[in-house]
């Protein structure tokens, strides 16, 4: 079910190809230890100060377990899971007691102490762990959901997954919990899964498993009109900062790294996973396959360098979808322009500004010159037209000078001239026609010439150049 639901099956990373391919070749077995091993995780984690949920209590045995005084050791709300569990399995989330003394469950299940011990039991006898081997039990806090979550959950905690490979994030998905999950993170139980924008932080696609294993697209939170879609998370940055600070404390180089928010105290990372699951992949309606390839060979200088990698690689998918529907080019306030030469070869990139609360777009005058305009800026010169003008009529006469000046020596550079007002005064420039170009779209505009050298940004970019486009101020 799940390749049925890519379009691009060439792309898909498949079980044997993950283990062999990745899981073998890039995570030792010390690594694995390491991930395989809950409370090893977190001593790991702290040694690299990644911030990680607190451990309130292990119990290794059944010896131990008789002995343990929840009343004594517990708050009042707390987890316990496996310490080598396996797709969620095992996992008890506790929320309170009730008056009777009984523990309140997910789904509003109760549990009395002996049916949590005998929970417990089953944990240490290796029912939920990998090769059903006895294992420990790790109780922990319960983390707080951060607020932003209230709309999209029920009852549980969302976690957050980030795929890595060679400290580089290439896929991540939150699980959102739902009735049928019982309020549990788990997929494969129902909870609902929405692939995440690695650039941005933003929710995709979303997808749910029914009971009989089938897959369906979602889009809505059951009995809501909150869409999965366009979901900010919260802290992203610091979510991929710390993954990549985890696989590295680690030795990983392949895994995912699983997070939970806290209201106060930001992204904790929950557990390592040495195998991951592949569902993340329908999750973004993409393949793993391609991704991991085209990563397989590039030298990851930083931390940081490998979050910009992933991001300049991997994200996007959120801008793409917004110029396809409105068909107009996503541009941030400060934008890269490629301008060309009049000889319509050569060319220089700015740093532009977009200014909508500027009529005409302005270019330094030393640039126009490098672009081929010498003569257009050296005829405005010999006319000796003022700076300011006191009043608009002034400028308006100058003007006509300028147009009368430009008919009889036959300049053709100059496309029009503009009559500028602001905080200094009223002004009279002359106007290019520029060739320019913002990634792949070629335009034209017209700028006025003005000296900018004491100015941050020799050009910029009023809003009759803006037709066509969208300004996001977020994008960087």
């Amino acid at each position: 079910m799940i390749l049925n639901t890519i379009r691009h099956r060439h792309r898909i990373l498949g079980i044997n190809e993950r283990n062999l391919s990745y899981v073998t070749v890039y995570n030792s077995r010390a690594a694995q230890e390491i991930a395989d091993d809950k409370v090893l995780t977190k001593q790991v984690l702290e040694e690299a100060h990644v911030p990680t949920t607190k451990i309130l209590a292990i119990i290794k045995n059944t010896r131990q377990l008789q002995k343990f005084d929840f009343e004594a050791r517990l708050p009042k709300s707390f987890v316990v899971k496996p310490v080598n569990g396996v797709e969620g399995g095992g996992i008890e989330i506790i929320f309170n007691k009730d008056k009777t003394g009984q523990f309140i469950c997910t789904n509003n299940k109760k549990l009395s102490e002996e049916g949590l011990r005998t929970h417990i039991t089953n944990i240490l006898e290796g029912r939920f762990s990998h090769n059903y081997l006895p294992d420990h039990v790790l109780i922990e806090e319960r983390v707080r959901p951060h607020h932003t979550f209230r709309q999209y959950t029920y009852k549980g905690t969302p976690d957050i997954r980030v795929l890595l490979f060679r400290r580089i994030p290439v896929m991540a998905m939150v699980r959102w919990p739902t009735r049928e999950s019982e309020g549990k993170a788990n997929a494969s139980k129902g909870a609902v899964a929405s692939g995440i924008d690695i650039a941005t932080g933003i929710t995709t696609h979303s997808l749910q498993e029914d009971a009989r294993g089938n897959i369906h697209i979602i889009e809505f939170v059951a009995r809501t009109n909150v869409r999965y879609s366009g979901f900010r998370v919260p802290s992203w940055d610091k979510i991929l900062q710390y993954a990549v600070q985890a696989t590295k404390a680690s030795g990983l180089g392949f895994c995912a790294v699983d997070f939970l928010i806290d209201r106060e105290l930001g992204p904790l990372v929950v557990e390592l996973n040495a195998r991951p699951g592949l569902r993340i992949q329908v999750a973004n309606q993409d393949g793993l396959k391609w991704r991991l390839e085209q990563v397989k060979r590039i030298p990851v200088k930083s931390e940081a360098h490998g979050i910009r990698l992933g991001k300049d690689l991997f994200g996007g998918e959120i801008e793409e979808e917004i110029e396809a529907l409105a068909g107009k080019k996503i541009i941030s306030l400060i934008q890269p322009v490629k301008v060309y030469h009049k000889n319509g070869k050569d060319s220089f990139v700015l740093k532009a500004k977009v200014d909508t609360g500027a009529g005409f777009s302005s270019i330094d005058t030393d640039i126009a010159k490098a672009l081929g305009y010498t003569e257009a800026v050296q005829f405005y010169k010999k006319l000796k037209i003022p700076e300011t003008f006191k009043t608009k009529k002034e400028a308006n006469e100058a003007r006509q000078q300028l147009r009368k000046a430009m008919k009889e020596l036959e300049e053709t550079d100059i496309v029009r001239r503009h009559v500028i007002t602001n905080a200094i005064g009223t002004s009279v420039r002359i106007a290019l026609e520029l060739k320019c170009k913002i990634d792949d779209r070629i335009f034209m505009i017209e700028a006025n010439i003005s000296d900018r050298t004491e100015l941050q940004f020799p050009m910029i970019l009023g809003k009759r150049a803006l037709e066509g486009l969208l300004i996001d101020p977020s994008k960087k």
